[in-house]
């Protein structure tokens, strides 16, 4: 019994110990055979490392392949963190503290706690080179090359950072480049954040669009922010060079393995003409600085920013985009310090960073007529054989009474029998206060919005599409947005119910109107081409240098990417009669003696007649804004080159301010001698020219009409 026990036992022992044998066996085979090249990958990815290196972005050319935007050369002081883990916490504070007071005292301002937090910044890869310090001069690199054992782990690189040839010239509309931040990085990396769990820096890459290669992103890459340089980052961004470096268990660098140079982003040809970019922002500059303080009928002017929008009527391309005031983009290349940010977003300070030009929303005042005068077409209130009115200076609206049942011209002038030609050239607000009438007295026939749904032919109260980022798409009221805004916030209208007055105010581009610089463009270049509206395009082509070396837009230096075409987004039809009508109007404003824009036209002469409109907008408890828009060549059987819309706000009148500017913007491009843009080399050259502006803006002569 005992016995038979004991053999039971020893049995189920050795049973035991042999499957478990078996079982060690099975695995160490499953290790050494089957599992064999993942831990051989794990060991591999664990002896070499990656590290990432940002290559030049392309360069951003004018439309004859001018550099607007370059790169160079900056020398940058920054942390290995690899040796600097090794030291413990006292040796690494003495260091960090050294290297502040020594780039201090070498004239590169440098806060302790600056170092620390770039140390400890966990953002960065471990193998990756920290900032600290940038746009260090070259006696520092020597300094700090020379002593290198009293700063272990700090190292001197050449980075490519943005130049700016000609300064400030084009600044809103190229934008500029940045430190990438969190949310643009979880951007592009499609919001993976650590998918491997290791605390290892992701794979982040994203890719330009076609089937280009990957371009990868770290943190502390540069990233667009703002006009081209955002639109375009794609584009722009080069494919990032990748070095493979060989370390040891403890995170040493034992050498490098293997190195891949980066390939530069493509160039970025702009439609802009450079020459006649920096000719609008020299003379709104000086136009604007003119005006503050001076003193009128309606207070003091302001004219708290301006801007200039030049676009080629027959394709949409933007020759020219002004946007004051301006900013240097210089500054920004290392990024800026909060107070710094901050001045250049201050409403007080005009808010460089913004381009007006398409940001910036306006009453159009009366450049809005051709418009309303369409609308007032096509439902037959005005027509041949019924197009003339006695203008005696105000407009009572039927069965009303009281004081706000009589509208006025500006001035309560008395302009006389008026057609609808007439009406454009001396700008009759009575002429379309009664039109406005009519309209909405027909609204059983006609609908409530004629005159909204002839704007939202000519693109207003909708964004253009151009491609830019951040464009406004201006507002165009309605009686059933009234209603919407009024039920969405009772507290804040009085009502929202949609009056005759409503209707009127509407007519001559004011009350709720508003539209952006770039918009009201798009209007006159659509009359200039007799209804066809192409989508405004600020980008012309993209391409690749063959010798990065010579100049980018000389002949067999580049291969073309792609092209960008015109695009036609829509055709407003006009009648013919109502066409050739409305063009004599326009071509009156600046032709006929008594067009609201003659008088300046005649001072600052086009090399050929144009046609447009002046407009004045009214502002409550402010000075009038100045707007004119038009276009030249006019006549019969010659394409229209230029379409030009200027806005000044708080500025006074559109014919004594707006449309001189266009005038004398327009005159040297018309007859071929338009200057050449300054670049900052020769900076001291150009004063003459600045002073000249200035000068020209304060003999600037108007009508004296409000337009």
């Amino acid at each position: 019994m005992d016995t038979n026990s004991t053999q039971v036992r020893l049995s189920a022992i050795g049973i035991v110990a042999l499957c478990l044998f078996a079982a060690l066996f099975v695995r160490l085979w499953f290790l050494q055979g089957i599992d064999r090249q993942r831990f051989e990958a794990a060991s591999e990815s664990n002896r070499l490392r990656v590290v990432h290196e940002e290559g030049p972005r392309g360069r951003i050319l004018d439309r004859n392949g001018r550099i607007i935007v370059d790169n160079r050369t900056t020398i940058v002081v920054a942390l290995d963190r690899e040796p600097l883990r090794k030291l413990d916490e006292s040796e690494r504070q003495a260091i960090f503290a050294d290297l502040a007071d020594t780039l201090t005292g070498l004239g590169v301002p440098t806060k302790l706690g600056t170092v620390e937090r770039r140390y400890a910044d966990a953002r960065y890869a471990p193998q990756e080179y920290v900032p600290v310090a940038e746009e260090v001069p070259e006696d520092v690199e020597l300094y700090l090359a020379e002593r290198a054992g009293r700063f272990p782990g700090v190292v001197v690189e050449r980075r490519t950072v943005r130049s700016y040839p000609y300064g400030s010239v084009a600044a809103q509309l190229i934008g500029y480049v940045g430190e990438i931040n969190e949310e643009e990085l979880a951007d592009v990396r499609g919001g993976s954040e650590d998918p491997a769990g290791e605390g290892q820096a992701p794979s982040t890459t994203t890719t330009a669009p076609g089937d280009g290669p990957l371009k990868e992103y770290q943190p502390g890459d540069s990233y667009g922010k703002g006009g081209i340089e955002s639109a375009q980052e794609a584009t722009l961004r080069a494919v990032p060079g990748r070095r493979t470096i060989e370390v040891n268990a403890r995170g040493e660098v034992l050498g490098e393995i293997d190195r891949t140079e980066a390939v530069p982003g493509d160039d970025v040809w702009l439609s802009i003409d450079l020459d006649l970019q920096a000719h609008a922002e020299r003379l709104l500059a000086a136009k604007i600085r003119s005006l503050r303080g001076r003193e009128s009928g309606e207070g003091t002017l302001n004219a708290p920013q301006g801007s200039v929008v030049i676009i080629e009527p027959g394709t949409g391309q933007v020759l020219a985009m002004a946007s004051y005031p301006a900013y240097n983009p210089t500054i920004l290349v290392n990024g800026i310090s909060s107070d710094l940010w901050e001045q250049l977003n201050d409403p007080n300070n005009g808010r460089p960073l913004f381009n007006w030009a398409l940001q910036g929303t306006y009453a159009p005042g009366s450049t809005f007529k051709p418009v309303t005068a369409l609308a007032g077409w096509r439902a037959g209130a005005i027509g041949p054989g019924n197009e003339e009115i006695v203008d005696g200076g105000t407009y009572t609206l039927e069965g009303c009474e009281g004081a706000g049942c009589t509208c006025q011209n500006a001035g309560r002038q008395k302009l006389g029998e008026v057609d609808f030609a007439r009406s454009m050239t001396v700008s009759s607000d009575v002429y379309y206060y009664r039109l406005a009438e009519l309209l909405w007295n027909d609204r059983v026939r006609l609908g409530d919005t004629p005159i909204q749904d002839a704007a939202g032919e000519f693109g207003l109260g909708s964004a253009t599409g151009i491609d830019l980022p951040g464009e406004s798409p201006g507002r165009m009221p309605t009686p059933e947005n009234r209603r919407a805004a009024f039920e969405a916030n009772p507290d804040v209208f009085l009502t929202g119910d949609w009056f005759t007055g409503d209707n009127v105010i509407t007519s001559i581009g004011q009350g709720d109107v508003l539209v952006t610089p770039l918009q009201l463009a798009e209007v006159y270049a659509t009359i200039a081409t007799g209804g066809v509206r192409y989508r405004p395009q600020v980008i012309s082509k993209v391409t690749r240098p063959v010798d990065p070396a010579e100049p980018p837009g000389e002949p067999g230096n580049y291969e073309v990417v792609r092209t960008i075409t015109p695009e036609e987004v829509g055709r407003v039809e006009m009648p013919a009669d109502f066409y050739l009508k409305l063009l004599a109007g326009l071509i009156g404003v600046t032709q006929d003696p008594d067009g609201t824009a003659s008088g300046s036209w005649e001072a600052s002469p086009t090399a050929w007649p144009m046609g447009g409109k002046t407009g004045t907008a009214q502002v409550a408890g402010k000075a009038d804004s100045a707007l004119f828009a038009g276009w030249g060549p006019v006549g019969a059987g010659v394409p229209p080159e230029y379409v030009v819309s200027v806005v000044i706000p708080e500025a006074g009148f559109g014919g004594d301010v707006a449309a001189p500017l266009a005038f004398r913007i327009l005159a040297p491009a018309s007859d071929g001698s338009l200057p050449a843009a300054c670049p900052v080399a020769a900076a001291a050259q150009c004063r003459a020219a600045e002073s000249q502006a200035a000068q020209a803006s304060l003999d600037d002569v108007g009508s004296g009409g409000p337009g």
